[in-house]
């Protein structure tokens, strides 16, 4: 089950610093996400995909006795998630080839990073290798969140080219199953209507997710000078955006 990796051509080392302005952790999806670790009594956590830590500061939080291992394969990353004095003992890896012991942690999850992976069953299997009980969980975004969205109206390919990186949730599932991982469950999480506004345009204009650094240049430079125009004149859009994410999750047996 391979995926072609569309996010190849964004130096993510380059844009590090400008990533973690624009780029915030959190979200719905993070009290499920220390629920579940709670659920199942983890005391190591493996966090994958990491990127500059903003999830990680809000996940050690959240759940202060658990002992973080996180990884990321942009030393960029890294570096800011360390000038940041982000918590957690800090790996440069590729998630394909998770170098950790096998049965090394209890939960292992990562928010945002599966439309990365070119190998879901090999990498979920890579993850139950680590665990020694508990479960993996992994936060996305699902294909119908991705039709919906506003940003459809101003950027032509939008959806496209996110479908086309991000898995659909069955693949996820299947995978999951396909791993060894049993009682795949997931959860769909809403946000109430976010204002499409000012401060949302200077995040579009600093490409704050990948998917408009993907898009064809000149789509691009219209499309902005479309969302622009539109909230010059009217402050913000009439319609705002409904954040949806989804959290799925599949549990190991303990031995």
């Amino acid at each position: 089950m391979t995926r072609r990796e569309t996010g190849a051509k964004i130096d993510y080392d380059t844009i590090a610093r400008r990533y973690d302005t624009f780029r915030k952790g959190g979200g719905p999806y993070l009290p499920l996400l220390v629920a579940l670790a709670q659920a199942h009594a983890a005391q190591r956590v493996l966090e994958v995909g990491a990127g500059t830590g903003n999830n990680t500061v809000l996940f050690q939080k959240a759940y202060p006795e658990a002992s973080l291992i996180t990884c990321d394969l942009s030393w960029g990353m890294i570096e800011r998630a360390r000038e940041k004095q982000t918590p957690g003992a800090w790996v440069q890896a590729d998630a394909h080839f998770l170098p950790f012991a096998a049965e090394s942690v209890d939960f292992c999850f990562g928010c945002f990073m599966l439309h990365y992976i070119s190998d879901l069953r090999a990498f979920f299997r890579g993850c139950a290798r680590v665990l020694r009980r508990g479960c993996a969980a992994f936060v996305t975004a699902s294909h119908e969140f991705i039709e919906r969205h506003p940003m459809n109206c101003y950027f032509p390919s939008f959806a496209a080219v996110d479908k086309a990186r991000f898995p659909s949730l069955e693949t996820v599932r299947d995978a999951l199953h396909d791993a060894g991982f049993r009682n795949v469950s997931d959860r769909h999480i809403q946000t109430t209507p976010q204002p499409i506004d000012e401060a949302y345009l200077r995040r579009v204009e600093n490409q704050f997710i990948s998917t408009y650094a993907l898009l064809p240049e000149d789509e691009f430079k219209t499309g902005l000078a479309r969302l622009r125009e539109d909230i010059k004149s009217k402050g913000r859009l009439e319609t705002g955006l409904v954040w949806e994410s989804v959290t799925i999750w599949g549990e190991k047996d303990t031995p």
